[in-house]
């Protein structure tokens, strides 16, 4: 059996940290780009969020390849 060479990203996602206003635990939401309502995962309370800026979003992963140019490529 040979051996697996290790495999480059495929893609990526942005993770954004909002504090849940009740017990202020911070939850993490991928890139929530439409006005919504959050459940808090330690206390159950839900509360609105504020959307992020969908070109923001857009643009990181446009500079990051969508998450190739991430990779370490001295690790090769």
């Amino acid at each position: 059996m040979q051996p697996v060479k290790p495999v480059a990203p495929c893609g990526m996602e942005l993770i954004f940290f909002y504090s849940c206003p009740h017990c202020h635990q911070k939850m993490g939401l991928v890139a929530p780009t439409q006005p919504a309502v959050a459940k808090c995962e330690n206390c159950d309370n839900t509360f609105p969020i504020l959307p992020v800026n969908e070109r923001g979003v857009q643009y990181v992963k446009l500079m990051m390849g969508n998450g190739f140019s991430a990779t370490d490529l001295d690790f090769l």
